[in-house]
């Protein structure tokens, strides 16, 4: 009777598997509390339970093969039970065993990634280093070349003047040889 009422609960009040499992469970749990209590009751007033048990044979008329019957089904049933509890329980274990192994590379990638991130954040500042020098290399190139116009002008006046001392030079030898020729003329 009451593994019959077990399994028309179950089916009755379960919407799926899990539902189902967790209601076995807790129905196993349940049937083992009952079976302990009796137990007790045993060692506390087994005289009390002895002529309680005998009432309960006798109102079953003496049928005592269906008792039998229920202990073995409802044996089989938390066997059953019990083995697929072990099946899901490893599946969970392996789902679990994968979820740790996803969660390990995943964090080897975060490493991996906070390097990759520190390295790049490395590789700015000193790109920005070297924007900044060359900022200054530009500028001491345009100073250099802003010089080197002014020498260049500079330099084309010496030259001038340097053409114009020639050629005063040049006139004053000229003037010297015709005084030295009159010098000596006279």
């Amino acid at each position: 009777l009451a593994l019959y009422a077990t399994v028309v609960y179950n089916v009755a009040t379960s919407r799926s598997d899990v539902e189902m499992i967790f209601n076995t469970v807790i129905l196993l749990f349940v049937n083992d509390l009952d079976e302990k209590l009796f137990m007790s009751l045993h060692v506390i007033s087994p005289e009390w339970l002895e002529k309680i048990t005998s009432e309960i044979v006798s109102s079953f008329n003496g049928d005592v093969r269906m008792n039998i019957q229920y202990a073995r089904a409802n044996h089989q049933f938390i066997t059953e039970q019990t083995s697929k509890i072990v099946q899901i329980e490893n599946k969970l274990a392996e789902k679990s065993n994968k979820i740790k192994a996803v969660d390990a590379k995943q964090e080897k990638m975060a490493t991996k990634f906070n390097k990759k991130s520190n390295a790049i954040r490395t590789v700015e500042v000193k790109h920005e280093k070297l924007k900044t020098k060359v900022k200054g290399l530009k500028a001491r190139h345009t100073t250099n070349n802003k010089k080197i116009k002014t020498l260049e002008t500079k330099n084309q006046g010496l030259h001038k003047k340097v053409e114009q001392l020639e050629s005063e030079l040049e006139d004053l030898k000229a003037k010297f040889l015709k005084f030295l020729q009159t010098v000596e003329k006279h």
